[in-house]
């Protein structure tokens, strides 16, 4: 660090700011990719290989994952607007799968009572 004077004859140490470096969109997928393959540890890996902060490695796969929800709630069909994620909504959403779940089954077993009794008028 570089030193200079001051008026009372002190020395006083001035703060040197390092550049931030900048990856291209090119370079971000590499890295993340990397992660990917890797697998468990690969963050980790991924900072010591490429001298990329842990942090920044983060934010690039928070913004990668948001898109991705982006696109997906762009296709998803628009239901009731509730803000927040509650206990209560989690719950409903579940009933709802399970009831969509019960109607298919109860379909498949519509359709093999109606096979059975095919088969068993066959006799």
């Amino acid at each position: 660090m570089a030193k200079q004077k001051t008026q009372k004859g002190t020395r006083k140490r001035a703060k040197v700011q390092k550049q931030a470096k900048r990856y291209s969109p090119d370079q971000k997928k590499k890295i993340l990719d990397f992660i990917d393959q890797e697998g468990r540890g690969g963050q980790t890996k991924a900072v010591a290989k490429f001298g990329v902060t842990a942090a920044t490695i983060g934010s690039w796969r928070k913004k990668a994952l948001g898109a991705v929800k982006a696109r997906v709630a762009a296709k998803a069909p628009k239901g009731p607007r509730v803000s927040g994620h509650s206990k209560e909504l989690r719950a409903i959403e579940e009933l709802r799968q399970l009831l969509q779940d019960i109607g298919r089954t109860e379909k498949k077993l519509s359709d093999l009572k109606a096979a059975y009794q095919k088969a068993k008028a066959k006799l």
